[in-house]
């Protein structure tokens, strides 16, 4: 009898006579044929009525099937893209859609995932579900997400350290959350651990639960207060300005520190802006939290403000200015000025220092830009005309391809284009 409830990674399981309809991760489905006889199928539970050694082979072979359907046939409840599962031995270090990303800092970021809820009409890396460059998702294995972000904490130095959960998508969407957050605070002792969301996930459940976990800091987007422009700007009708609102409260009176991020996009939520910040400000003199950074002794920032900047791979809202920063950190710094003459002192304007963030040790290039090397792809690229490889511990993404397909598992010569970062891009040559 095989129980697939214990398997932490199938999270339910549905039938339809002999097809196993799996969720994985809360977040993804993969369907399969069970094309064995004798087999009986009641919930979780498979049940193979034959001679108990048959029956063994026939449980390792049900078992080995939705492993292939777990890798070959796994699509996202979320954005309907398929998902590519990322375990053991993939390195995760050398994209920017999963894995983790360190910049000589003492920030490590951390993908488990990508895919958002939304459909951001700013959105840099052209996310959410109606995206029209995104063809594949990624999901990294927890157990394999813990194993290489020790690895690369105990590299940096393992003190004073923040692992950011960021990425191509929601963050809080990647699942067993709360698990991955308990981990990576016993790693960073000293340190801190922090998220980006969008609110729309959160609940009160999942935020006591980050809480006991030991999450830091919530860094919330918050981009407008009125409900159209709020519904607009996120790209979904069914989004709720309220229920962000109070998710905001919620958190201010949680053990977790509240940071609000608002962006602007200047020509088309100049005014909900500044009413983000003012709503920021009002909740931070009613609800004091005393959180304290201990990689700064201080509190946080309770903003930090955001200016939208047009990617090649991103949204460019129709009406929208482009601004310098010079002429942002101008409009922060007037702010700025008109809370102090009220007595408030308020902080927009802010810099790496204001977190606790520092220089620190870097891992080394593995290749060099320009070098010509000899790859074979073996993983399916996040956007079209792209195939990943791996090659000295490192992915590397292999852009402008022509007929992607036939590049998987045949040697390519390319020439690196890209090394910033540990961030390896290449095409072919």
């Amino acid at each position: 009898m095989l129980d697939l409830s214990k398997f932490r990674m199938i999270t339910d399981v549905k039938s339809k006579g002999n097809k196993l309809i799996l969720e994985i991760n809360k977040n993804y489905i993969t369907e399969l044929e069970i094309p064995y006889e004798n087999v009986e199928i009641e919930g979780s539970i498979i049940k193979v009525n034959d001679h108990p050694r048959k029956a063994k082979n026939i449980e390792m072979g049900i078992l080995n099937l939705i492993s292939y359907s777990i890798a070959t046939n796994l699509r996202s409840k979320i954005t309907k893209r398929r998902v590519i599962y990322i375990s053991e031995p993939t390195p995760l270090i050398g994209h920017t859609a999963f894995g983790l990303i360190e910049r000589g800092r003492n920030i490590i970021q951390v993908r488990g995932h990508c895919g958002c809820n939304l459909n951001c009409i700013f959105c840099s890396v052209d996310e959410g579900e109606y995206s029209k460059t995104r063809k594949n998702d990624y999901y990294v294995d927890l157990d394999h997400l813990i194993k290489e972000y020790k690895k690369l904490a105990e590299y940096k130095g393992r003190v004073k350290l923040e692992a950011h959960l960021d990425g191509q998508g929601e963050p809080s969407l990647y699942y067993p959350l709360v698990d991955l957050v308990q981990e990576l605070s016993s790693i960073n002792k000293d340190g801190i651990v922090t998220m980006q969301s969008n609110g729309v996930p959160l609940t009160y459940k999942l935020i006591d639960e980050l809480e006991e976990a030991g999450l830091h800091r919530i860094n919330l987007s918050i981009n407008a207060l009125d409900e159209k422009m709020a519904k607009m700007l996120a790209g979904r009708k069914d989004y709720k300005i309220e229920k962000i609102l109070d998710i905001a409260e919620y958190i201010k009176n949680s053990k977790i520190h509240l940071l609000v991020a608002p962006l602007l996009l200047p020509n088309i939520n100049d005014e909900e802006f500044k009413k983000v910040i003012d709503y920021t400000v009002e909740l931070d003199q009613r609800i004091k939290q005393n959180v304290i950074n201990p990689l700064t002794n201080k509190r946080d920032p309770i903003l930090g403000c955001q200016l939208c900047k047009i990617y090649q791979l991103g949204r460019k809202p129709k009406k929208m200015k482009v601004w310098d920063f010079e002429k942002f950190y101008s409009l922060l710094r007037t702010y700025e000025l008109e809370y102090k003459k009220k007595g408030i002192d308020v902080k927009l304007v802010l810099s790496p220092k204001d977190f606790g963030t520092h220089r620190r040790k870097r891992l080394p290039y593995v290749f060099k830009v320009g070098e010509v090397i000899k790859v074979k792809p073996i993983l399916d690229g996040r956007v079209y005309g792209e195939v990943l490889a791996i090659e000295r511990d490192r992915i590397i993404q292999i852009i402008n391809c022509k007929n992607e397909d036939k590049l998987l598992n045949r040697e390519v010569k390319v020439k690196i284009l890209r090394n910033k970062d540990n961030i390896y891009v290449a095409e072919p040559i």
